[in-house]
C-alpha cells in the first residue's frame, strides 16, 4: 500500500486505520513524506504491528508517537510482523525518542532499521538507544545511522551498540565525523563477528586507520580457522569512499597478508584488492554476486565488465548502481563487449555521474546489441 507523497487529512488517517484492521498481515505501508503529525501517527500506532515493512521516511515522528508504538508493539508482541523499519529523516533526536525505538525494536521481530539522515540523534541518542535494548536482539542484522551526527567519542557507544546485535550483518555509518578511534574501537568488536558489510564513506578516517582495518581482517580470518572452517571466512566489504587516506597507503593494502581474496576496501572512483579486478578473476566475484556490483564498482572496473559481457552467456542481470560511473565507464563499458552481448536483460545504472552523450553511447549499444 502506497500513499507516499500524500497530505493526509484526520478523516484519511482514521479510514486507512479501519482498512488496516482489516487485514491480519500487510506486506508494506509506505508513508513517505505525507506530513504526518505526531496525532495522526498516534491513531494509526494500534495497526502498525501488523506490517511487515512500515516506511515513515521523512515525516516528523515524535516522542509521543514512538511511545505509542513502542506500548502497541509490547502488548501485541505475539501477533506483531513487522520486520522493517524506515525512520529515515523523521527528526528523532534525544534520550526519549531512542528508548522508545528501543522499545519497539524488543518487542517486534525487525530485522532492518534505516534511522538515515536523522542528524539531531548525535551520540547522545547512539548512547540511549544503545543502553536500552536488551541484551542479545537476536533479529536485527541490517542497520543504518548514516548520517545521523555521530562526532568523535562515540566509540563506547557503537561498540555497546554491536555487541547486542550478534545477527549484524550490514552496518551504515556514512556521513558522520568519526574519527579514527571510534572506528578502531568498532573494528575490534567486529572482528568476530560475521558482519559482511561495513559502510564508512565519508567520515573523517586518514592514514592512521588501515592497520585496524588490515588487523580486524587478519583476525577474522584466523577465528574462522580456529572454529574448523575450511573454506575462507565469509566476504567482508568495508567501504572507506570520501575518506581522507592517501592513494599510497590504499595501493598498499593490495599487499597486505592480512586482506584476503574475498575482503575488499573502496575508496572513491578506485576498487583495491588483493588481486586487481582483471577478467581470470571477474568470473569468481560475478559469481559471488550475481551480477550486482551496486556500490561497489567503479569507472577502473568497467573495461573488464565489458570484456567478460563479451564472451559471457549467462549472466542476465547486472546492478552497476550508485558506482561514480562516468560517461567514460560507459564508453569502456560499451566498447568492451556490452554491445555484442546478447543475454543481458537487466542493466541498472541509477545514481551514477552519467551525463547524456554517456545514455547515448549506451542506448546505441543496446540498439546494436
Amino acid at each position: 500500500m502506497d500513499v507516499s507523497h500524500t497530505i493526509l487529512e484526520d478523516v484519511d488517517i482514521l479510514a486507512l486505520s479501519h482498512i488496516l484492521k482489516q487485514l491480519p498481515v500487510v506486506q508494506k505501508v509506505d508513508l513517505s513524506s505525507c506530513q504526518l503529525s505526531g496525532t495522526q501517527l498516534s491513531t494509526l500506532s494500534p495497526v502498525l504491528p501488523r506490517v511487515v515493512d512500515l516506511v515513515l521516511f521523512s515525516n516528523s515522528v515524535d516522542s509521543p508517537a514512538m511511545d505509542d508504538l513502542a506500548a502497541v508493539c509490547s502488548e501485541s508482541r505475539p501477533s506483531v510482523h513487522m520486520q522493517k523499519l524506515n525512520l529515515s529523516l523523521c527528526s528523532m533526536y534525544g534520550e526519549v525518542a531512542a528508548k522508545s525505538l528501543a522499545s519497539v525494536v524488543a518487542s517486534t521481530h525487525l530485522g532492518h532499521l534505516d534511522l538515515t539522515g536523522n542528524t539531531r540523534f548525535g551520540n547522545q541518542g547512539l548512547a540511549s538507544l544503545a543502553a536500552a535494548l536488551p541484551e542479545e536482539c537476536s533479529s536485527v542484522t541490517w542497520l543504518s545511522v548514516a548520517n545521523c551526527g555521530l562526532q568523535p567519542g562515540c566509540a563506547v557507544a557503537l561498540g555497546q551498540l554491536v555487541n547486542k546485535l550478534p545477527k549484524l550483518d550490514e552496518l551504515h555509518l556514512e556521513y558522520n565525523c568519526l574519527a579514527n578511534s571510534d572506528v578502531e574501537n568498532l573494528l575490534e568488536e567486529l572482528s568476530s563477528r560475521h558482519l559482511r558489510h561495513l559502510h564508512l564513506d565519508n567520515n573523517h578516517l586518514d592514514d592512521g586507520v588501515v592497520d585496524s582495518l588490515c588487523e580486524c581482517l587478519s583476525v577474522r580470518q584466523s577465528l574462522f580457522r580456529t572454529s574448523g572452517g575450511t573454506s575462507p571466512a565469509p566476504p567482508c566489504f568495508i567501504y572507506i569512499h570520501g575518506n581522507r587516506m592517501s592513494e599510497a597507503v590504499l595501493d598498499g593494502l593490495i599487499a597486505r597478508k592480512s586482506l584476503c581474496s574475498n575482503d575488499f576496501v573502496y575508496q572513491g572512483a578506485r576498487f583495491i584488492a588483493k588481486n586487481r579486478v582483471e577478467k581470470r578473476n571477474l568470473s569468481a566475484l560475478i559469481q559471488r554476486h550475481g551480477g550486482a556490483f551496486h556500490n561497489f564498482a567503479s569507472n577502473s572496473m568497467m573495461s573488464s565488465v565489458g570484456d567478460y559481457l563479451r564472451d559471457d552467456r549467462h549472466l542476465v542481470y547486472i546492478d552497476l548502481g550508485r558506482c561514480h560511473i562516468s560517461d567514460d565507464g560507459i564508453l569502456m563499458l560499451c566498447n568492451g563487449g556490452l554491445r555484442h552481448n546478447k543475454c543481458l536483460q537487466y542493466l541498472s545504472v541509477c545514481n551514477n555521474c552519467i551525463h547524456l552523450p554517456g545514455f547515448v553511447t549506451l542506448l546505441e549499444a543496446i540498439v546494436t546489441g
